[in-house]
């Protein structure tokens, strides 16, 4: 039985909010982050085929620990480059929870 806790969440990034969640996960022991940053790596391939395009927008579906590492390696870079995308990650969190409880 799949529980709300363990379904995948879908997130929104862009290319170069990607490159900043890369640069604080390569933060980290390599063995804790090799299959997110792969995982990543995978779903932004699949999805980009428009070139470097830094605003360009990928979809990614993520376990709630895989989700809750990107957030705590993005708490540990300086707070003036990472606040937009922090603020966006909670937003697009907290949205299906509303939904889902009949609240927004």
């Amino acid at each position: 039985m799949t529980t709300a806790a363990s379904r995948p969440q879908t997130i929104r990034m862009t290319m170069r909010d990607g490159g900043l969640v890369m640069e604080a996960l390569a933060e980290y022991p390599f063995k804790t982050v090799f299959e997110l940053i792969g995982k990543l790596n995978q779903q932004a391939n699949l999805q980009s085929g428009i070139g470097t395009d830094d605003e360009h927008e990928c979809e990614f579906s993520l376990a709630n620990h895989e989700l809750a590492l990107i957030i705590k390696a993005l708490g540990e870079l300086p707070f003036n480059r990472v606040h937009a995308l922090l603020s966006s990650l909670q937003a697009q969190i907290a949205g299906p929870r509303r939904r889902a409880s009949g609240k927004g």
